[in-house]
C-alpha cells in the first residue's frame, strides 16, 4: 500500500510540475529551463549531503546506471517540454503517461514473463493515444488546434514516454543497491551533467537562447524544480519501500492528475472527446500493471 499512496503523492507532485512547465516553456529555453531544475535541486540535495554526511557509496551498476538515467531525464524532459509549450496539456501528458505499458514491452523483449492482458494494454493505449489526437467532425472544444498539430503534440508526448520508461527503469535498479536518497541524487547530478553538455553544444552554434530575467518566472522555475524533484524522489522511495510495480500504478496516473490540474489553473477545457480517451488510456494503464504475471 506505501507503494501505490507514495506514487500517487508523485503523480500529483508531477501533474503540477507539468502545469507549470505549460507556462515556463515559453518564457524559457528548454536547455536553460531543465539545466536550472536539475541545478537547483542537485544544490538542494548536496546541501543535505553535506551536513548529514552520507554520500552515496561507490557501486559501479548502480552508478553507471543513475549516469545513463539522468541523460535520459534530460531528453525525457525536454521532449515533454515541446509538447507542453505546445499545448494542449490534455494531449500531451496522456501520451507521455504511455510510459507505463512501454516499461511493460521493455520487460518482455529482456526475457521477462510476460501475459496476454498486458499486450492487450498495450494496444488500447496506443489506440487511446492516436484517438486523442484527432478531431471529430463538429467538433468545437480543440477547433483552436488542427489535426496535424494535436498529432505532432502526441508524438512528442510518445517520444518522451520512451525515454522516461527506460530513465525509470535505470533509476529503479540504481535505487534498489543505493537507496532512495542516493539513487536521487545522483539521477540529479548526472541529469545537470548532460545539460550543461547540451547547453555548451548550442552555444558554440550560437542558438539563441531566452533566460528567465523577471522574478514570476525565477518563481515558477523554482517551484517546478522542487515539485520535478519531489515526484522522483517520493515515486523511487515507494518504489524501494513499497515495490516497483506498487509505485508505478500510482505514478501512472499523472496524465489525469496533469489534465486535472491544467484545468483548474490553466482553463483548458477536457471536453468529452479528451475524457473519453484519457479514461481509454488510463484503462490501458492499469491492465498492463494488473496483467503482469505474479
Amino acid at each position: 500500500m506505501i507503494g501505490l499512496t507514495l506514487g500517487l503523492v508523485g503523480a500529483v507532485l508531477i501533474g503540477a510540475s507539468d502545469c507549470i512547465a505549460r507556462v515556463t516553456t515559453q518564457r524559457v529555453s528548454n536547455s536553460v529551463l531543465i539545466l536550472a531544475i536539475m541545478a537547483i535541486s542537485t544544490t538542494i540535495l548536496t546541501v543535505w549531503l553535506v551536513i548529514t554526511n552520507d554520500f552515496p557509496p561507490f557501486h559501479l551498476w548502480a552508478w553507471a546506471a543513475s549516469a545513463i538515467s539522468g541523460a535520459l531525464n534530460v531528453v525525457a524532459l525536454y521532449l515533454l517540454y515541446l509538447a507542453l509549450g505546445r499545448g494542449p496539456v490534455a494531449v500531451a501528458s496522456p501520451a507521455a503517461s504511455t510510459f507505463a505499458v512501454i516499461l511493460v514491452v521493455m520487460n518482455a523483449l529482456s526475457g521477462e514473463q510476460w501475459t496476454g492482458l498486458q499486450m492487450l494494454a498495450t494496444v488500447i493505449v496506443f489506440g487511446g493515444v492516436a484517438m486523442l489526437s484527432r478531431q471529430t467532425p463538429g467538433q468545437t472544444q480543440t477547433r483552436e488546434y488542427t489535426t496535424q498539430w494535436l498529432q505532432k503534440t502526441a508524438l512528442l508526448g510518445l517520444g518522451a514516454a520512451l525515454a522516461i520508461a527506460l530513465r525509470m527503469f535505470l533509476a529503479q535498479e540504481a535505487t534498489s543497491e543505493l537507496g532512495a536518497l542516493h539513487g536521487l541524487y545522483l539521477n540529479r547530478l548526472s541529469a545537470m551533467v548532460a545539460c550543461l553538455i547540451l547547453l555548451t553544444v548550442q552555444l558554440v552554434l550560437t542558438q539563441p537562447l531566452k533566460i528567465p530575467r523577471d522574478g514570476k518566472t525565477l518563481g515558477l522555475v523554482l517551484a517546478q524544480s522542487l515539485l520535478e524533484m519531489s515526484a522522483l524522489g517520493v515515486f523511487l522511495a515507494g518504489s524501494f519501500y513499497g515495490g516497483r510495480v506498487s509505485a508505478g500504478i500510482g505514478y501512472s496516473a499523472f496524465a489525469a492528475a496533469t489534465v486535472i490540474i491544467a484545468r483548474i489553473f490553466l482553463g483548458e477545457v477536457i471536453g468529452w472527446w479528451r475524457a473519453l480517451w484519457i479514461s481509454v488510456i488510463g484503462l490501458g494503464v492499469v491492465l498492463a500493471i494488473v496483467g503482469s504475471p505474479p
